[in-house]
């Protein structure tokens, strides 16, 4: 995300470069970059000339090349976008010697999707020399909440580090689905500007109390009658939360609350150590005060066993909702 940022930056200042080598699992970084090149490049007139939109799948090098060594008509650079790179494996090679001979007046983008690009390609050698290569990775679940953050921020509105959390826990990793979520939440604000819990839960459509973070949550604080009503509604909706899924976020929980009892300074150190948002101390320093460190492990060592029931070992099965109490029952009994 960092390499993201950088880019569009680069970018927004008017700094272009003349090859752009864009690999990576997360499209949507890759298509927010071409489209704010196209948005600062090309203007109506200019985009009947200079601007070139090739795939993968129906053109070759030869032609990438041919366009590329055409001088602009009317606008400062000739744009050239190639879609779907991944299908070209043929001349590549010739791909890398015009990078190192490349016209300035000319903005190739080469956009291989869902895939890194391979780093001992004479290609990616030259990109890295005379272009710009740029690595579009997938973001980490703890990611999420900074990501929707900095969207709402982009769309003027106001969202908070919990709220933040419990939209991207709401919607998922999609990180489109995550910005239509948000345009669809700034045409129902209409006037307003901040987001609120209550307005993510009509608008997405999700129960912002029934989901794995708010079981994780309530069993941090030993609330029971809560974390009770939460397994109820995830076993009764068991396709959209999966047992597996449930049991690797409490896994997940008790593994950063161990290491946050480990911590010399907590408050301090568990945001980089555990990579949570700032925000979320609280939530594991509640959490360490009413589960010891060998109440922790215990813990791990109770989702580990459920964990072999699921996948069949010394188990003949399991019933999602029983053996969801079972463990919430033997972990508040700690």
């Amino acid at each position: 995300m960092k390499d993201y940022k950088s880019i569009i930056s680069e970018i927004e200042k008017n700094q272009f470069h003349s090859f752009y080598l864009i690999s990576g699992t997360e499209v949507f970084f890759t298509d927010r970059i071409v489209k704010l090149l196209v948005k600062k490049i090309v203007n109506e007139e200019s985009k009947h000339f200079d601007y070139h939109v090739l795939y993968g799948k129906e053109t070759n090098v030869n032609n990438i090349i041919e366009v590329a060594r055409r001088f602009p008509l009317i606008s400062n650079y000739n744009l050239i976008i190639v879609k779907e790179a991944q299908y070209i494996d043929k001349g590549l090679d010739d791909l890398a010697k015009y990078i190192e001979n490349l016209s300035t007046k000319s903005i190739v983008v080469f956009c291989y999707m869902n895939k890194v690009f391979d780093k001992r390609k004479k290609l990616y050698k030259s990109a890295f020399k005379y272009g710009k290569v740029i690595e579009c990775k997938k973001l980490y679940e703890n990611q999420l909440p900074q990501f929707v953050n900095e969207i709402a921020n982009s769309m003027d509105l106001i969202i908070s580090p919990s709220n933040s959390k419990f939209l991207s826990d709401s919607i998922g990793s999609d990180l489109s689905i995550i910005e239509k979520g948000l345009k669809k939440i700034k045409l129902a604000l209409k006037e307003k500007n901040e987001i609120s819990s209550d307005v993510i839960e009509n608008q997405i459509g999700f129960s912002k109390e029934f989901n794995n973070f708010e079981l994780q949550n309530e069993i941090g604080l030993r609330n029971f009658s809560k974390a009770y009503q939460i397994i109820k509604y995830l076993s009764s909706n068991s396709k959209k939360y999966p047992i597996i899924l449930t049991l690797s976020v409490m896994h997940s929980f008790f593994q950063k609350l161990l290491i946050f009892h480990s911590l010399r300074n907590p408050l301090k150190e568990a945001p980089s150590k555990l990579g949570i948002n700032p925000f979320f101390v609280k939530q594991y320093n509640l959490a360490s005060s009413n589960f010891s460190l060998k109440q922790c492990e215990r813990a791990l060592t109770i989702i580990y066993q459920s964990d072999l029931k699921v996948k069949g070992i010394n188990s003949s099965g399991f019933n999602h909702f029983n053996l969801l109490k079972e463990i919430l029952v033997k972990i508040m009994s700690l």
